[in-house]
C-alpha cells in the first residue's frame, strides 16, 4: 500500500500526516502553510513521490494526471494538522489588522530572531487570550511583540485594565506607541528592555497574564520564561498564566522534551499544548510554525534562575548552542540482592549484558574494578554514553547509574527489568530532569 511504503521512506511522519499531506497536494494547497513541517522533512516526502509529480520545486508541488488519478482512488482524508486550525477569526478583524501590520516598513530582524506572524496568526494569539478568560480586566505583559499582538487585542475590544509591551526594537516599540496613540488608547505602555538584564523590581509581580514568543534556543526560551515568571510573580500569585510560543522540527523532537523539563522544573502546570498554532513568514527550517504553551502557576512554582553569564540567545549568534544535546539520566538504588550474586564477577557481568540488551544499549569497552570488601565498579562505555553500576555485598545492595544522549528504550519498564534480574522487589529509581 502506498501510505506503508511512504511510512518506510519518510521516517517520523505518522500515517494520518502522510495521508494528509498527499490531500494537500491532491488539493492543490500549500504544503508549508498548511502542515507547519520543515522544508527537509517536506522535500524529501516529495522525494520519495517523484514518480507522481511533474515538478517538486514548489512549495505545493505538481502532481502529474496520473498522479492525481491513483490519488483519488485512496479516498484521501484531510488532517488535522492543529487544533488552532478548528478557531476562526473575524474576517473583518483581520482585514483591519493585516492594513495596520503594513503600515510598518521595517523588515524582520535575523539579528532578534523575528519572523513576522501571518496576520491570522497574530489575531489568534490574542483571540485565544480572550477565549481562555484571560484578558478582562487582567493587566497583560507582553515580552516581545513583533507580531504586534497588542493591536490585535485593541482591534478585539477585551476590555483588558492594562497592557505592557516589553521589546528590544525600539523602532517597533515606537510604532506601537504611535498607533495606539492615534487610536485613543491611554492603558498600554512600551518598555525598551533586554531580556539578558534583570528586570525592575517595579515589574516583578505585577501581571496576571504574560504573552512571549522567545528565540528558538535553549536558553532563549529559558530566559523568556524566567522573565515571564518573574513578572506574574511566581509561585508568589498562583493561577496566573503564561501564553509561551515554541517552534521546532520534527526531525529533533528531544528538543521539546527539554523544554518539557525546562517549564516542569518551575512547577508550572501544562493546561494545554496546542502543536503549529502559529504560522510565519519564514522560518521554514522549522515549518514556518510554533506551538502554543498554555501554562499555569501553582503556590511551589518557582523562578528558576540559571546561570546566563555570556550565554547566546539568538539562533544566528551560534549554530552549537541551538541544537543543544538531549540527555535521559537514571538512578536506580536496589536492595535485598543475594550476596553470593554480587561477590560474583561473572554472575553480574552476565546479568548487566542481559540488562543492556533488553533496553539496547550498545556497549563499546567495559572496565571492572574489584575492591577488598569483595565490591565491584563495572563502568560501560555505551555508544551514547555510558553505565556504572557499585556494588556493596556486605549490605545487598548495588547503585546503577545510568546516562544517555538519546532516549533510552523502555524507561518506565527499567525498575522491573531490574527486579527480575535480581530477583528483588526493593527497588527505588529516580529519573534526574
Amino acid at each position: 500500500m502506498l501510505i506503508e511504503k511512504l511510512k518506510r521512506n519518510n521516517l517520523g511522519l505518522s500515517d494520518g500526516e502522510i495521508e494528509g499531506i498527499l490531500f494537500v497536494l491532491l488539493s492543490g494547497g500549500s504544503l508549508t502553510k498548511t502542515t507547519g513541517l520543515p522544508k527537509e522533512t517536506l522535500r524529501g516526502f516529495k522525494k520519495s513521490i517523484a514518480s507522481y509529480l511533474s515538478d517538486a520545486s514548489g512549495d505545493g508541488a505538481a502532481l502529474t494526471e496520473e498522479g492525481k488519478e491513483e490519488l483519488r482512488h485512496l479516498g484521501l482524508r484531510p488532517y488535522l494538522w492543529s487544533f488552532g486550525d478548528l478557531m476562526r477569526c473575524d474576517k473583518g478583524t483581520i482585514e483591519k489588522f493585516t492594513s495596520i501590520r503594513e503600515e510598518y516598513k521595517k523588515r524582520a530582524s535575523r539579528e532578534l530572531d523575528q519572523f513576522y506572524a501571518l496576520p491570522e496568526t497574530s489575531v489568534k494569539k490574542a483571540q485565544v487570550m480572550i477565549a481562555r478568560g484571560e484578558f478582562v480586566g487582567k493587566n497583560i505583559a507582553l515580552i516581545g511583540d513583533d507580531d504586534m499582538v497588542s493591536l490585535a487585542l485593541i482591534l478585539l475590544e477585551g476590555g483588558f485594565r492594562s497592557l505592557t509591551i516589553f521589546d528590544i526594537d525600539n523602532d517597533l516599540l515606537t510604532f506601537i506607541k504611535t498607533k495606539t496613540a492615534s487610536m485613543g488608547i491611554d492603558n498600554v505602555h512600551t518598555v525598551h528592555y533586554d531580556c539578558r538584564d534583570e528586570l525592575k523590581d517595579e515589574y516583578s509581580g505585577r501581571f496576571d497574564v504574560v504573552l512571549t514568543d522567545p528565540p528558538y534556543t535553549r536558553y532563549g526560551a529559558e530566559l523568556f520564561l524566567e522573565r515571564a515568571l518573574e513578572m506574574v510573580g511566581g509561585g508568589a500569585s498562583s493561577d496566573r498564566k503564561i501564553f509561551f510560543f515554541y517552534g521546532n522540527s520534527s526531525r529533533t523532537p528531544e528538543k521539546f522534551l527539554k523544554i518539557q523539563e525546562i517549564i516542569g522544573r518551575t512547577n508550572l502546570v501544562i493546561e494545554d499544548k496546542i502543536s503549529n498554532f502559529a504560522h510565519y513568514a519564514g522560518a521554514e527550517s522549522i515549518g514556518s510554525a510554533s506551538s502554543l504553551y498554555i501554562l499555569k502557576t501553582l503556590p511551589s512554582t518557582t523562578v528558576y534562575k540559571g546561570i546566563r553569564k555570556n550565554r547566546k540567545i539568538y539562533t544566528y549568534e551560534t549554530e552549537k548552542e541551538e541544537r543543544f544535546p538531549f540527555v535521559d539520566h537514571v538512578v536506580l538504588k536496589v536492595f535485598g540482592v543475594s550476596t553470593l550474586l554480587l561477590e560474583s564477577k561473572r554472575k553480574m557481568l552476565g546479568l548487566l549484558n542481559d540488562f543492556c540488551r533488553t533496553h539496547r544499549l550498545r556497549v563499546v569497552d567495559t572496565k571492572i574494578t574489584e575492591f577488598k570488601g569483595k565490591g565491584f565498579t563495572f563502568v560501560y562505555v555505551l555508544s551514547n554514553s555510558n553505565l556504572t553500576v557499585h556494588t556493596w555485598p556486605e549490605h545487598n545492595a548495588l547503585h546503577v547509574d545510568l546516562i544517555t544522549c538519546s532516549p533510552i528504550f523502555d524507561k518506565p519498564s527499567l525498575p522491573k527489568t531490574i527486579s527480575e534480574l535480581f530477583s528483588t522487589d526493593a527497588v527505588e529509581v529516580n529519573f534526574v530532569e
